[in-house]
């Protein structure tokens, strides 16, 4: 008999149930991304979002019943323990999310109960084959901080149609090789410095679930944009298999 695995955070009746795991490190700002995502889905009054803010924190059970996924992880360590302790006089390096464990459960709700996969910015650098398999890609890593041009949206997928190419004051450029024949890119971005050119955003199916992957998001620059909001906004849309409404955030 297949084992049951109790939900935390339990879904009740009538909610979609948002899962985010977000970078705390000393090159991701982890309190910036959540408030960011936060407000591009404060209209969705019937959306929970369950926001895991320690790798120590996490648990299976929480994605056991959950309708999408975010995550903006690398595969380095929480480089300070932020659970549970709320006052410290030592630091004390924390755990590495994309284990053995996370990322077996992760896969496995993807590929068999299609739950909704949200990449956002260094996910593709999770250092785990499984990850990159879902993401259909090989990373390119990024160069300098700087300007970039987002140009070339699909005017053939809900994700992007109708919008408009979109300027980025800051950020970093990580680029993907698409190794899947079933990826769909979505958007390009070129790099105003060093006029490089990637791959910025892609989606694609996984087994039973849907996988959309965005890669601007380093800075908080991204999360200003209003074409970029809309684009994140439609992306959990759709890989939760939700209709997508007109975006007013």
């Amino acid at each position: 008999m297949a084992k049951i695995v109790s939900s935390l955070f339990p879904k009740t009746p009538g909610t979609t149930k948002i899962v985010a795991v977000m970078a705390h490190d000393t090159n991701h700002n982890g309190i910036c991304y959540e408030t960011a995502l936060r407000s591009i889905f404060a209209s969705k009054k019937d959306w929970r979002l369950v926001f895991v803010r320690a790798s120590k924190a996490f648990s299976p059970a929480i994605i056991a019943d959950a309708d999408l996924f975010m995550v903006a992880r690398t595969s380095i360590p929480d480089p300070i323990d932020l659970f549970p302790a709320p006052i410290a006089d030592a630091s004390q390096k924390g755990e590495v999310f994309w284990n053995d464990t996370n990322t077996e459960a992760v896969v496995k709700n993807i590929r068999d109960r299609g739950m909704g996969f949200l990449s956002l910015h260094c996910t593709l650098y999770s250092g785990r084959k499984e990850i990159a398999d879902v993401l259909g890609v090989e990373p390119v890593m990024h160069r300098e901080i700087q300007p970039l041009w987002a140009h070339d949206l699909n005017q053939e997928h809900p994700i992007t149609r109708g919008l408009d190419p979109f300027f980025i004051n800051l950020d970093e450029q990580f680029g993907a090789v698409i190794k899947s024949e079933s990826t769909i890119s979505l958007f390009e971005t070129t790099g105003m410095h060093d006029k490089r050119e990637c791959v910025g955003g892609w989606c694609r199916e996984h087994g039973n679930g849907r996988v959309a992957a965005l890669l601007p998001g380093h800075t908080g620059d991204p999360y200003n944009v209003p074409v970029y909001r809309e684009i994140i906004w439609r992306a959990a849309h759709w890989a939760a298999r939700k209709e997508i409404p007109s975006f007013t955030g």
